[in-house]
């Protein structure tokens, strides 16, 4: 896979986790502020998953040097 596919793949997770956490804090406080700040929360919540199952996921012999 090429770096610019994963790029992307991280870049879209990011955006839709930010909008997801955005619109969810907002329907469920009201508050412009808080919902903007929950999505720059949200904007590392799913990339880390990704990433952390893509370490998983690697054999442990390509790990080591």
């Amino acid at each position: 896979m090429s770096f610019f596919v994963i790029l992307l793949i991280f870049n879209a997770l990011a955006t839709t986790s930010a909008i997801v956490c955005a619109r969810r804090s907002y329907r469920r406080y009201g508050s412009a502020g808080r919902a903007v700040f929950a999505g720059l929360g949200g904007l590392m919540i799913l990339p880390l998953l990704f990433v952390l199952v893509a370490a998983a996921a690697t054999p442990r012999a390509a790990r080591l040097p």
